[in-house]
Order: structure tokens, then sequence, then C-alpha cells
């Protein structure tokens, strides 16, 4: 199976909502994609974060909703380096890697066009969700054009204002970050059994999220920014930011209302 590089996103989200290339993008629209959401009328990311091949691998009997989507639809993405959270987002609405959005903290602003500009430029909206002091807050939800935080630091929370805004105000794009499963993966190690729950959770979390999205005529993209190796130190299990296949190769799968 061809990998794909975590730059071909945007241009695939692009493609799919029928709007102009990303002027310096150096990701192509991935085929099997674009096939599928050629008439996507509102297109969701769905993020959760560190959920690599690796552990997804380990676990997916364990995540039976997220593995059957998988096994009806699925290509794998390489992340751009380093394999860290705000570097790997940003690629996502821009398709460029650090080099070229500049992004290396989610304090940080764009030094290039992406995703949202492309929608404020025909008159469409955006939205960005994570929680407060993650990624998907301080760069996703500043960026966009109706970016919220989560009332309360969990992925519950964010679940909740994601479906919210979905319903109230309808935005094209939605990307959004559950933090959760990082968080974890950091804490145990993703070999670890402690991730079950955790795992399980988010599961149920992506099945609820995806038939209330699916409700509101939102097509569902589900990946990951990046995955998690086992460091072998009690201290800090879970680490990622190398340029291995288990800190960068992630599963995407997709879903038409």
């Amino acid at each position: 199976m061809t990998d794909y590089s975590m730059t071909c996103v945007a241009p695939t989200v692009a493609k799919a909502l029928d709007l102009r290339e990303l002027r310096d993008a150096t990701g192509e629209p991935i085929p099997e994609i674009v096939a599928d959401l050629s008439d996507a009328r509102r297109l969701a990311i769905l993020a959760p974060d560190a959920l690599g091949e690796f552990a997804f691998g380990l676990w997916r009997d364990e995540m039976p909703y997220l593995n059957s989507l998988c096994e009806r639809k699925h290509v794998t993405l390489r992340s751009v380096m380093p394999s860290i959270t705000p570097v790997n987002f940003a690629c996502m609405v821009s398709g460029m890697d650090l080099d070229g959005h500049g992004i290396r903290a989610k304090e940080m602003d764009f030094q290039c066009e992406t995703l949202f500009d492309l929608l404020r430029e025909v008159g469409r909206t955006s939205a960005g969700f994570g929680q407060p002091g993650y990624t998907g807050s301080d760069l996703l939800a500043r960026c966009s054009d109706l970016g919220e935080t989560a009332a309360l630091s969990d992925d519950a929370a964010v679940e909740a204002v994601t479906l919210r805004v979905a319903e109230e105000r309808r935005p094209d794009f939605i990307i959004t970050q559950l933090g959760g499963t990082d968080d974890h993966f950091h804490k145990f190690g993703p070999s670890s059994p402690m991730m079950v729950p955790k795992l399980r959770e988010t599961d149920n979390r992506l099945e609820r999220m995806l038939a209330r999205l699916g409700e509101l005529g939102y097509t569902v993209i589900i990946l990951a920014d990046h995955g998690q190796h086992d460091t072998g130190n009690p201290d800090h299990p879970g680490s990622h930011g190398t340029d291995s296949d288990q800190d960068c190769l992630v599963p995407c799968t997709w879903a038409q209302p």
C-alpha cells in the first residue's frame, strides 16, 4: 500500500470542497479519498492525537468502530518532520511542511496560505476545536472563523462544542483535535494495556461524532497527526518526534453522510 505524505491532506480537502488549489502546497490530492468525496458539501477532520498505525495495530480490536471504517476505506499517511503536533496539524491545513508553513509551536502564525484562507475567499466558513492550551485551540481555533475552545479540559467537552457549533453554525470545514489519546500514550506508552479504556472511550466518541455530523451533512475524515513509540523509560513511557515508522505512520479513513 502506498504511503501518502501529510502534505496531501489539505489539497485533498480543497479538492473535495471544490476550492481552488493552495498556492504553495507541496502535496497532491489523495485519489482514493477524492474519488469518494467529490460531492462533499461540508467536511470535518477528526484527529485523535498520536493514534498512529503502530498503536492502532496493537489495539484495533479495542476500537471496533474505527476498525470497521478502516477495513472499508483506509490509506496510510506519513507525518512531516519533526513528528510533533503543531507541525503536523499546520501541515493538514496548509499542505506544506515546517519550512513552508513556519508553525513549530502552536502560538506561531502561518507563513503561507491555508484552507481557512481559501474558504474565506469564497465566503465560506471554517471552525477549529481543541482543549485549552492544545494545538486545536491555540492554533486551529485561533486561525479559523468560528473557533471555540472547550469549556473543560477533556475530549468530552471538545466533542460537545464541536457538535454544538456544527449544528448551530454549519461551518463548511471543521478540524477537531482529540488530545486525550496523546496524553495517555505519553503517560503509559502505546503498548501498555493501560491504554485500553481511553481507546475504547475514543472509539465510542468517534462513532457518536460521525453519526451526528453525518446527520448534519458532513463528510468526515479521521486521521492522526503522528504516532508514538515506547521509550522503555518508566518516567516517560511514550514519546514521538523521530522519523521512525512508529512515530510517523498514521491511519486515515473517511465516511460520507
